[in-house]
């Protein structure tokens, strides 16, 4: 499994201890012009299994910076989270040069709230169907082109874009899991609550203590100012939801669904140091690395990488970096489409 630091792995950034300071240069100057897409509402209408839901999405990118070349990127946060806590990556997505699009799913977010029906399934169907008619309804009023879309899951996120992709992987330029859950059978919910509140308070404390050592300044957090007040995802009526969120994450669904995707490249992104999911170590047939390898049918197709010292995370923690080696991953998926 691939280990990469940076995008370039360059000599800067090797010998600068502030990690952000280096995209800071460039970058802090975009955060207005992003912030006013996520302060700007924004919902589109879906009818999933009998009803109508709004969806809050937002489509960003930068302009100078865009290449309009490329195709675009769909970022989905993974549990408990709507599209204000993938909005970080998105930014530094779309510092790479990619118009990205994300949204919150039913039940997250400023998006409505589903009813009970919505969650009798026991796969992710009905979150990919939202996937479907929101990319659907974007390419109609013309805020994205007729391109194929890259995808990007985090966490809960890489299992429904799985579902996705194996269901419509003509719409799919590639699928990015990044801390992928769903890989690994009958997950002990408690335990896994514990292993996310664990890492959690890890990536706390050591971005404290890396801020404190280094001097720097999260610019970033300036374009918190303006996203919109979101509801919570455990508020009156959506704690169902998460309680039947958090059984279908230990079914193993992502190895099902990635046995069914022929020819969309497939990148399998994990943070090094990840506890609620940890990749393992490919020789050893029980890991997720070796059970993605696996499952994927035609192996030129697969690309694996560890990120250096994070956790499970990284659309957070080192956003920057994660998002300049998914750019690097994108870009090699392009050429294989192209061949």
């Amino acid at each position: 499994m691939e280990k990469r630091r940076s995008l370039y792995d360059s000599e800067e950034l090797e010998q600068n201890a502030s990690i952000s300071r280096i995209f800071e240069k460039e970058r802090e100057k975009y955060i207005a012009e992003v912030g006013r897409q996520l302060e700007t509402p924004k919902s589109i209408k879906v009818e999933i299994a009998g009803e109508n839901l709004n969806i809050d999405y937002r489509v960003i990118s930068i302009e100078g910076v865009e290449n309009k070349d490329v195709d675009p990127v769909l970022a989905l946060p993974g549990f408990g989270s709507g599209w204000e806590g993938i909005s970080e990556l998105c930014f530094s997505l779309a510092g790479e040069g990619r118009k990205v699009i994300t949204f919150s799913l039913p039940g997250y977010g400023n998006s409505d709230t589903p009813s009970d029906k919505y969650n009798e399934e026991s796969n992710f169907s009905n979150e990919a169907e939202v996937v479907n008619q929101l990319i659907k309804k974007l390419k109609e009023n013309g805020e994205i082109g007729e391109n194929k879309i890259h995808l990007v899951g985090h966490s809960m996120a890489g299992v429904i874009l799985s579902e996705f992709a194996s269901r419509y992987p003509d719409q799919v330029s590639s699928l990015t899991l990044l801390d992928s859950a769903g890989i690994s059978d009958k997950e002990n919910i408690t335990l896994m609550a514990a292993k996310f509140f664990a890492s959690g308070i890890h990536t706390v404390a050591e971005y404290k203590i890396r801020l404190a050592l280094s001097g720097e300044k999260d610019y970033e957090k300036k374009i918190y100012k303006y996203i919109p007040k979101a509801k919570s995802p455990f508020g009156v009526g959506r704690v169902k939801q998460r309680l039947s969120e958090a059984s279908k994450l230990s079914s193993g669904r992502v190895l099902e669904n990635l046995k069914n995707i022929n020819d969309v490249p497939i990148i399998y992104m994990s943070g090094e140091l990840d506890l609620v999911f940890p990749p393992g170590e490919k020789g050893d047939e029980n890991s997720q690395l070796a059970k993605i390898i696996s499952a994927v049918n035609n192996k030129a197709n697969i690309e694996t990488s560890a990120l250096f010292g994070l956790r499970h995370n990284p659309t957070i923690s080192a956003d920057e970096i994660t998002a300049a080696n998914i750019e690097h991953y994108l870009e090699e998926a392009e050429k294989k489409n192209a061949e």
